[in-house]
């Protein structure tokens, strides 16, 4: 009974994308503890773009979810967003996580599709409720 339940479930996979191993685990540990049982959930954790999209996760089929921090080396927050809402077959829903506090930054993402946008250091609750919301646009 359990197992049939389990497969009528779409399948949401979460990408955490944040060169802070600390802030990865505290992001999974977050994630995990959330109660999203509408969707079978997949969580891994990247340590910037290139290894993300090398590993050819959105190829996955099924629901996206990205937490992208807005400053790592190699690519940062606003490429990932960039390439990620520049293919217009995929619906990938995007969470920026990031140390850049201007207005302009903030605004810039928001207009190049990021669902949402949560500045560091950030409040457990909030993040867990930001996370909520887009996950409940998701079941629509």
């Amino acid at each position: 009974m359990e197992t049939s339940r389990h497969q009528n479930k779409r399948k949401l996979f979460i990408s955490i994308i944040d060169n802070d191993v600390m802030i990865q685990t505290m992001l999974v540990r977050i994630l995990k503890m959330m109660n999203i049982d509408q969707f079978e959930i997949d969580i891994k954790t990247y340590e910037d773009g290139m290894q993300f999209f090398e590993s050819k996760r959105l190829d996955d089929p099924g629901e996206h979810f990205l937490i992208v921090d807005g400053i790592m080396p190699v690519m940062d927050g606003i490429e990932i967003l960039q390439k990620v809402k520049s293919d217009l077959s995929k619906q990938v829903y995007v969470l920026m996580l990031s140390g850049r506090k201007s207005p302009n930054e903030i605004n810039k993402a928001l207009k190049l599709g990021a669902d949402d946008y949560v500045t560091k250091p950030f409040s457990i609750k909030e993040l867990q409720t930001r996370v909520q919301q887009i996950i409940q646009r998701m079941k629509q």
